[in-house]
């Protein structure tokens, strides 16, 4: 299964080079020009990561990035906020964003931290279901089950 993976910027340029990019590194690549058409493109595609330009009109990248992780559907998506604009870092983590990432884009950087975020939330989804099957066991450690 290829992973999804949501590029939304304003420009049609940046659009169709992070949809090349992305798509040749092997994802399944949606594209959004627009913060009403990426809120959503989340909500109904569950995709395993945002791209998520900042500034662009209508809803602007740092209030779409507030109202994806306020919604129960959509919050647990890891956001990367881009910019060309550097002092928008913190406005895009207290917003919600996971990682940061300045235009021009290095796309090799691109690249290994999409791939390290999306392995860090698979991850965290594992740890949640052991979590779970735990607490439905009433069990509180990880220590083997007897009789298994």
């Amino acid at each position: 299964m290829e992973d999804k993976v949501l590029a939304v910027d304003d420009e049609l340029q940046m659009r169709d080079l992070l949809n090349l990019f992305l798509t040749r590194d092997g994802y399944n690549v949606l594209l959004a020009s627009n913060g009403e058409d990426a809120i959503e493109l989340a909500k109904k595609e569950n995709p395993q990561i945002i791209l998520l330009d900042i500034k662009m009109p209508g809803i602007n990248g740092i209030e779409v990035c507030r109202r994806l992780k306020a919604n129960r559907k959509t919050q647990s998506i890891p956001i990367i906020m881009i910019s060309a604009l550097g002092d928008h870092k913190m406005e895009a983590i207290e917003a919600g964003a996971d990682d940061f990432i300045n235009k021009p884009i290095d796309m090799l950087e691109l690249s290994t931290r999409v791939k390290s975020i999306i392995r860090i939330s698979y991850l965290s989804n594992e740890l949640k279901k052991v979590q779970a099957y735990i607490s439905g066991t009433g069990r509180s450690d990880l220590s083997p089950v007897p009789g298994l």
